[in-house]
């Protein structure tokens, strides 16, 4: 779906990401309909981003189907898609784990969705 390496490499020269993540160590879990995605961070840096296969759970885990994800990421998105968390109020998408990471890290999280659209669209 995403071209990961590319959405790394521009979240960790992202200056405003870099400001917003300063200091978050996580494992981001993000499951786009059936593919899920581990996302390793440590200080603020991306280290990876792979395909998740097992079953323990990171630090945060956002979960929607495919369509609701492809409605987030669009170029201009509709109400309630343009952020994960209104995405999870009205839609399809649910937000588990350490609430810390998702209060304390929300402004990264929220420019990383933003990273990933910016990629989706080209």
């Amino acid at each position: 779906m995403l071209d990961w390496p590319t959405v790394r490499t521009r979240a960790n020269n992202d200056g405003e990401f870099q400001l917003h993540a300063r200091f978050w160590n996580s494992t981001l879990k993000l499951d786009i309909g059936s593919e899920s995605t581990r996302i390793n961070i440590s200080n603020g840096e991306i280290r990876s981003i792979e395909p998740w296969f097992g079953s323990l759970a990171g630090n945060l885990h956002i979960a929607a189907p495919a369509d609701d994800w492809a409605r987030l990421l669009e170029a201009i998105p509709k109400p309630f898609y343009q952020d994960v968390y209104p995405a999870s109020v009205h839609h399809g998408f649910e937000i588990h784990g350490d609430t810390t990471h998702f209060c304390a890290y929300y402004p990264a999280l929220r420019r990383f969705v933003e990273i990933m659209r910016e990629v989706n669209n080209g």
